[in-house]
Formats: structure tokens, C-alpha cells, sequence
């Protein structure tokens, strides 16, 4: 009896354990945090005047010091604009209407001493150059203390001109290790970091950084090869408020938005973006609004409907770059006339008002755009804490209002459509998102085309991908030609949800010409849309 009664409480102690590890598991799921919700960092910009210097005529090394003073200056009055190619058309308006006095710079150097009294000190820190680490460290340190970034290469220069060594990223230890690391730099600045924002930027990039500099953000980047790095980036992950966005990017896209997405932030693929200091501060004031008007369409019973939407318009410096890249000239000077859908970050509202409306502006006229993935950043919705995703999808529905967009993409690698629905309805529970579009696994098209329906709104998920590879094991015309015969068999029946496709278009493999040649392929029965038509063709006719 005292043996039968042991094993009993052995039993009982062993399923308490489970029900606790249970307990345990759904509690990390739901209610992980307990950190207040990210306000994305935003700069006044000088009324008055403007300092313009040739990114184009910068060695990388001095490129990333002007980066540093450009951030460093814009945590009092942002004015410093580093030019690239056709990038300042986005500042051409705010400077005509403010009548701002533009002072062109050729010599690095004296746009630093026109700005030296915004340096502490007359302080500087080193590092060694662009492709090293340390480029990221002196970036923090930068912003938490206001020295200027040096490379190695200009550190004589920068004491000829007055400039005092404050902190050097370059030093090392016995063993050739660096005495700076970016644990021991998170350690120290922990407490007067920025917890809206983080910069996870390529050290062999000498971008995007002038923001992180401005917000006094962390600035780091992870060896996705090393254990301790990713487990150091989830220690910086979890001491970051919630929904904060997480600027630049990785060399593993899938193992990065996991791990970003757990800890309820999002990503903003950014890494070649410029300006943001200045630009997310610069705003004519006119509206945001996008030519395109969706049509009222009535559901023809003898068309199949076909959305086709550009993915990829969560990268923020692809958007930021669209007007001047072969995809959106060429779509401008395309004869064809069919309507085009784009994906376009809701964050660009804020972090570049300017960018957002000139891409507007210069849009085809058949062309629309909807909210890119998977909201006001990129995150895999399903792997989002649950009990948290409501005020992320809350903070889309108001970035999408101030970037006149009307419904939104979501990614994710799930086919689970249990775990997607209830991720869906948390979009759907918000006023300002009406429904949406997915991108799910494989080339996204791994659903073929089911929907999803939360009460009234419904999300479609892609049918079929024009996203070429080589390994198809055809020509790229024989894929397209394969693709328009799959869709022209498609039925003509609006009240079923065969009646729809939505079409991924991978702006990474297509061209516009290729889209045309597409189009060009299509039966008379098929009826091209823009996304938003789409789903409100949805709504009101397919059964559910």
C-alpha cells in the first residue's frame, strides 16, 4: 500500500510538473513582457537653414564620420542632408517653401567645423573603418555622448583640427580581442540608450546610421553563426520596448524576423537608407494621399478577377529608391494598361513623409498601393506574442491612415490556418484594417489562394507567384507563358473564392516587362483589379 501510494504521488508530482511547464509555455506565449509600448523617434529639422555635402565624392570611412555628425547634430536641430545620385528631390520642396539657406559642402572637414559646437567637448571616438565592427560601437557611443565617429585613417586630421580623443573603439587586448565589445558598450550605456528604436546595421555599411545617432539608439549587428551573438541580440531583443522597430538587416532574413517577432518587436529593412535624421523631420505639410481611387465595381459573373501586387514593400530603402530603379521607370514607361498593385511601408508616413508622397506622386495611373508586410513592420504574425499583437495591429491601422493606405499584406511561413486565423483576427478586431492579402511559405503561394474570413473581413492568400528561379528547370518565358495558362483556366465565378487570384509578383526575379508579358497572355475573361478592389469584390459576393 505505502509503494501503490508512493508511485501515486510520483504520478501526481510528475503531471503537476507538466501542467506547470504547460502553464508555463502558454504564459511565455501571451504575457512575456511587461515594458511599455515604442514611440518611434522623429527630428525637428532647422527652419532656417541647410547644410548639403556630395555623398557620392566620400571615401566610406569619412562617409560614416559625416553619418555621425549628421546624427549628432540632429539631436538638437536636424540639418545635414548627405546628397546621393537623384535622393535630394525629397527635400527640395520643405527647402523652396521654408526658404531654407543651403550651404553646399565639398570638404568633410568644414562641415565639421561648422558644426563643431554640437560636439561635446570637441570630443571624437575612434574606430577603425567601415567593415569593422567598431564602426557600430563608435556609432553608439556617438549618440550616447555626442563625440564625433573618426576612422582610423583620419584621426591625424581630426586632432589638426581640434578634435580630443574621448573613447577609443580601437584598443585591444593581449590576446587581439577589442576591450569594446557591443556587450560590454550595452552594459555600460544600458540605461541612457534609446528602447524605442535599435540599429542592427552590416558594419561594411556606412548608411542608416545617422538615425540610430540621433535617437541615441543601440547600434549593433550579430553573427548569425555564433550562439552568443544571437543570444546577445535576444538579451538587447527583450529590454526593447514593445513594437519597436529594429532598423537594418541580416544575413539570415527567416532565423532574424523569428527571433524579432517572439520578443513583440518588428523589422524595417533599411540598411541602405539615408537621411532618416533629417527626413523623418522634414514635411511640407501637404497630405499623403495616393493618386489611384479604387473603383465601385459590381462582380461580373463571366470574369475571373486578378489582383497582381508587388511584394517586398516593406523595405524601406527599396521604396525609398523605387522612383530612380529600372521597376518603376520602366512601369511608367510601359504601354501596357493594366492595374498594378505595391506594397509600401506605413512606416515611411514617419520616417520619411517626403519619400512617401514623391512616390505617390510619381506613380503610373492604373497603379495602387496597399500596406506592405506585415504592418507597420515585418513580423510573422502566428509567432507574435498573442496577447500583444492587438497593439501592434493597432499601431499599423494608424500608420496606414497617415500613409493613406487602406488594407495590408501579412507574411508568414505557416500553412496552419488555425494559427493564421487566429492571428488574423487580431487585425481584423481593429477599425482601420477592413481585411488583407497573405504571403504564406514557399514563393508565398503555398495556401493557393484560401481565404481566410474574421467575421466580415476577409484575407486572401496568394495563388500563384511570378517569381522565377532557374532551378524551375524552364526559360523564364516558358514559366510565364505556364503561369498565364494556370490562371486563364481559372473559373469565372465571383460568389467562390476560386473566382479570385491574387498574384505575388518578386520584384527580386520579375521585371515590369515581364509582368506585361504576363498580362499580354491573358484571357479575355480574366479582369485585372487592384488589390483593394479585390477584396471588396470579396466581401460582397463570395459565400462564407
Amino acid at each position: 500500500m505505502r509503494f501503490s501510494g508512493s508511485r501515486k504521488l510520483v504520478s501526481c508530482i510528475l503531471l503537476l510538473i507538466f501542467l506547470l511547464s504547460i502553464v508555463t509555455f502558454i504564459l511565455a506565449f501571451t504575457l512575456p513582457y511587461d515594458r511599455a509600448l515604442a514611440t518611434i523617434p522623429t527630428f525637428e529639422v532647422s527652419e532656417t537653414e541647410l547644410y548639403v555635402i556630395d555623398g557620392d565624392g566620400l571615401s566610406k570611412d569619412l562617409y560614416a564620420m559625416i553619418v555621425s555628425l549628421q546624427g549628432i547634430v540632429a539631436q538638437e536641430e536636424a540639418k545635414i542632408y548627405i546628397k546621393n545620385s537623384d535622393n535630394f528631390v525629397y527635400a527640395e520642396k520643405f527647402v523652396a517653401e521654408k526658404e531654407l539657406t543651403v550651404t553646399e559642402f565639398s570638404d568633410p572637414w568644414a562641415l565639421v567645423l561648422a558644426c563643431k559646437e554640437h560636439l561635446a567637448d570637441n570630443g571624437y571616438v575612434l574606430f577603425e573603418g567601415v567593415g569593422s565592427f567598431t564602426v557600430n560601437t563608435a556609432a553608439t557611443i556617438s549618440g550616447a555622448e555626442k563625440w564625433l565617429s573618426v576612422p582610423r585613417s583620419a584621426q591625424e586630421e581630426a586632432e589638426r583640427r581640434g578634435l580630443e580623443l574621448k573613447a577609443d573603439m580601437t584598443l585591444k587586448n593581449r590576446d587581439g580581442s577589442y576591450v569594446n565589445t557591443y556587450e560590454s558598450l550595452y552594459e555600460r550605456y544600458e540605461d541612457v540608450l534609446n528602447k524605442n528604436v535599435l540599429i542592427h546595421q552590416s558594419p561594411d555599411l556606412a548608411t542608416l546610421r545617422d538615425y540610430g545617432i540621433a535617437a541615441a539608439a543601440f547600434c549593433f549587428y550579430t553573427d548569425e553563426s555564433s550562439k552568443s551573438s544571437v543570444g546577445f541580440r535576444e538579451k538587447v531583443f527583450s529590454r526593447t520596448a514593445l513594437n519597436a522597430p529594429v532598423l537594418g538587416w541580416s544575413t539570415d532574413e527567416i532565423g532574424y524576423v523569428a527571433q524579432t517577432t517572439r520578443n513583440g518587436l518588428c523589422v524595417i529593412a533599411s540598411d541602405h537608407s539615408s537621411n532618416l535624421s533629417y527626413l523623418s523631420g522634414c514635411d511640407s505639410g501637404e497630405p499623403i494621399r495616393q493618386k489611384y481611387v479604387a473603383d465601385n465595381l459590381v462582380a461580373d459573373g463571366t470574369k475571373h478577377y486578378v489582383a497582381l501586387v508587388m511584394s517586398d514593400g516593406d523595405n524601406l530603402q527599396w521604396c525609398q529608391n523605387l522612383p530612380f530603379t529600372h521597376h518603376y521607370k520602366d512601369r511608367q514607361n510601359s504601354t501596357a494598361d493594366y492595374k498594378l498593385t505595391w506594397t509600401a511601408p506605413p512606416v515611411m508616413a514617419t520616417l520619411a513623409p517626403e519619400a512617401l508622397k514623391y512616390l505617390y506622386g510619381n506613380a503610373n495611373a492604373n497603379d495602387s498601393f496597399i500596406c506592405g508586410v506585415s504592418g507597420m513592420g515585418y513580423i510573422n504574425p502566428t509567432m507574435f506574442p498573442r496577447s500583444r499583437l492587438s497593439s501592434f495591429a493597432e499601431m499599423t491601422a494608424e500608420a496606414m491612415g497617415r500613409a493613406d493606405l487602406f488594407t495590408l499584406a501579412v507574411l508568414d511561413n505557416t500553412t496552419s490556418l488555425y494559427r493564421l486565423g487566429m492571428a488574423m483576427r487580431k487585425y481584423a478586431d481593429t477599425d482601420g484594417i477592413p481585411g488583407g492579402f497573405m504571403q504564406i511559405g514557399d514563393r508565398y503561394q503555398e495556401l493557393g489562394g484560401r481565404m481566410i474570413w474574421c467575421g466580415d473581413k476577409p484575407f486572401i492568400s496568394v495563388r500563384k507567384s511570378l517569381w522565377y528561379t532557374p532551378d524551375d528547370g524552364q526559360s523564364k518565358e516558358a514559366f510565364i507563358k505556364r503561369l498565364a495558362d494556370e490562371i486563364n483556366a481559372m473559373p469565372a465565378d465571383p460568389t467562390s473564392e476560386n473566382g479570385y487570384s491574387y498574384i505575388n509578383i518578386h520584384p527580386w526575379s520579375m521585371t515590369i516587362a515581364d509582368v506585361d508579358l504576363f498580362v499580354s497572355l491573358l484571357d479575355e475573361h480574366i479582369e485585372i483589379v487592384s488589390a483593394e478592389e479585390m477584396l471588396h469584390l470579396v466581401k460582397a459576393n463570395v459565400r462564407h
